[in-house]
Parts: C-alpha cells; structure tokens; sequence
C-alpha cells in the first residue's frame, strides 16, 4: 500500500489493529499504533476503544488505563465502548471495588453507563461471592431512574445470584431470586434451570426437581450434558443403576455423554460393588465395560474415573487389575489421590505372599 504512494489513514490502522488485538498479539498492535504517530495519523476514539479492550482481553489492565488517560487527555470523548472493557477487566483479576469506584466517579462525571456496564459489575461480584453487594448493585439498576434507560438485570446475572445461594445451602434465598427473575419478566434459560435443579438435588427436594423439570420441557428449553449430569449423579448416588444407564444411553444417543458422565456411572457400580460384596465383581465387569465403551469413543478418562476403578478392583482382590489402570494412569501423567494410592500400597502389602527370610 505504501509501495504505490498511498498512505494509510486511521481507519485502515484501527483495522489493523483491530485485527492484531483479535488475535492477542498486542505487541504488534503496540508497534502499529507507535507508527500512527509516526506518520501523523492521529487516533480516534475507535482507534483507543480497540486498544483498551485488547489489553483488558490479556489482563494487562494497568496498560488499559493508560491509554484511557491519554486518550482523555488528547481531548477524545470516551463511552461505553470505552467503559466496559475496563469495568470487566478490573472485575476479572478481581478488583471488584475497584470497579466499583470507577464506576461512581463516572457517574459523577455524569457519564452514561449502559446495561453491559452494570452487568459486568454484577457478574464480577457474583463471581468472588459478594452477593450482597450483587444485590445491593441490582437493587440499584432497578431505581426509577436507570429502570427508565431500559437496564436491569439479566438472566445471567440471576442465573450467578440463585448459583451462589444454592452453592451456600441457602435454597430459601435462591428460590425468592428465581420468583423475583420470573415476575421480571425474565425467561429462565438452560443454565438458569440447571442450577436450580442442581441446587434442589443437594438439598433433597427431588419433587420439585421433578416439578422444575416438566416446567423446563414444557418451556421448550431443552437439557444439556450438564443438566442431564445432575440426574445421573442423584441415579448414582441413589444407587439406582438401571434408571441411570438408561439416562446415559439417550446422553450416548443425543451426544452429550462426556468423561464426567461416565465417572459418574462408573463410580456408581464401583460403590454398589463396595456395598453388595457378593455381586462386587459382576458390578466391577459393569464398570470395565463402561471403561472400554469410553475408550472406543474416543472419551478420554481423567484421575477421577483411575482413582474409582483402581480403589474398587482393590476391593474386588483384583490387585493385579488395579495396578494396570495405575501403570497406565502414570503413563498418561495422572496422579493418585492419596488416600487410593495408600489404599493400593496396603492391599498389595496384605495379600503379597510372606518373603522368606534374608540370611
């Protein structure tokens, strides 16, 4: 382009720069935007909004802020292009009221901020557990004023309050923000559901779960693998193995069986192995049977689904079988937990045949 005499203009470097950002190579970004003063190219406030998310995208949050201030200093009105990056990033290596406190002096400063704004500040304080400064931000988007720009929470930001609650056992709070999102107006989506569900199971309240369910289908939202996770890790704690091996063939079936589901009807049959001794084998050949089924589909075990099989072909007295998932566990770089490797060592320790004495 140089080469014919035709000199770029801010739109193509911002292009460019965009581009490079894209693909987190900000040093060449760094470099393009170093040539625009060279050749006189003054950026605009496109041009600093592409750099700023750019260095937020790669937590370099200090070099963002930089740019902010020298952007404002060139006399460049920043905006909410410019803002939110800058409030997720803060948020994102955790300096939530930090992003807090940029945010109050923008409002000082009678800068408007939009809905992605709030959220990120939401989101930010649901994921470090401020969920009551969460709230306390949410209760402030719906205050007459800002409900009259169109901003208040979303699915996802109840979706991080009703998780938090149920991860806390606190099911009475959880319930109350999934009300308050429904009468929003607010469509619960997959993901909402799914935390519920998963909330309702850890407490015991399988009914609703049931309820909840015939809700969601109802609602034309269809489960995912995670969701249909949660139903297999309640089957198989339950140790009702037939429901949940139909369950995971329709995951087979619709493929959403992962490595997870699997651990979770392999470390089924392994604990009704451990509970029923008389059938322990026959519920260990179940569980080798999922192992080679994972292994045809390309599913790769992880140390979860080793530290079952090994800790139930201990207990089987099949020590010879648990030391080729452990030779094989250690081929592909996976550890033992401590407590199967200790369990290993004392059952290879009680049934190795008595060592003659040394003279």
């Amino acid at each position: 382009m140089t080469g014919k005499g035709i000199s770029p203009d801010v739109r193509t470097f911002t292009a460019l720069i965009y581009g490079l950002c894209n693909a987190n190579m900000m040093v060449e970004a760094c470099s393009m935007f170093n040539e625009m003063a060279e050749r006189n190219v003054a950026p605009n406030e496109v041009t600093y909004n592409v750099l700023i998310e750019g260095y937020c995208k790669v937590g370099n949050i200090a070099r963002a802020f930089e740019l902010f201030d020298e952007m404002v200093k060139n006399g460049l009105s920043p905006d909410t292009f410019t803002f939110r990056p800058l409030i997720t990033g803060l948020c994102s290596t955790g300096r939530v009221s930090e992003a807090k406190e940029f945010m109050d002096d923008l409002q000082k400063k009678h800068h408007k901020l939009n809905e992605l704004c709030y959220s990120a500040l939401l989101h930010g304080y649901c994921k470090n557990g401020r969920l009551q400064d969460a709230l306390s931000a949410s209760y402030e988007m719906e205050k007459e004023e800002i409900h009259n720009r169109g901003l208040r929470p979303d699915n996802v930001i109840y979706t991080s309050i009703i998780n938090n609650y149920g991860k806390d056992g606190n099911l009475k709070m959880a319930m109350a923000h999934w009300d308050i999102m429904v009468d929003e107006g607010i469509t619960p989506n997959v993901v909402t559901y799914t935390t519920m569900i998963n909330s309702l199971f850890k407490s015991g309240f399988v009914e609703k779960v049931k309820i909840l369910c015939q809700e969601m289908l109802s609602g034309g939202v269809i489960p995912n693998e995670i969701t249909c996770g949660c139903f297999l890790d309640h089957l198989t704690r339950e140790g009702n193995m037939e429901e949940a091996i139909k369950l995971h063939k329709e995951m087979l079936r619709d493929f959403l069986a992962t490595t997870i589901s699997y651990n979770m009807i392999i470390r089924g049959f392994c604990k009704l192995g451990q509970i029923q001794e008389a059938r322990g084998k026959g519920n260990l050949q179940e569980a080798f049977g999922l192992w080679e089924s994972m292994l045809n589909r390309d599913i790769k075990p992880d140390a979860i689904a080793y530290n079952f099989l090994i800790h139930a072909c201990c207990a089987a007295g099949e020590i010879g079988k648990a030391f080729e998932f452990h030779d094989n566990m250690v081929k592909r770089g996976l550890k033992l937990t401590r407590a199967t490797y200790a369990y290993l060592m004392h059952q290879r320790s009680v049934r190795s045949p008595p060592q003659p004495p040394t003279t």
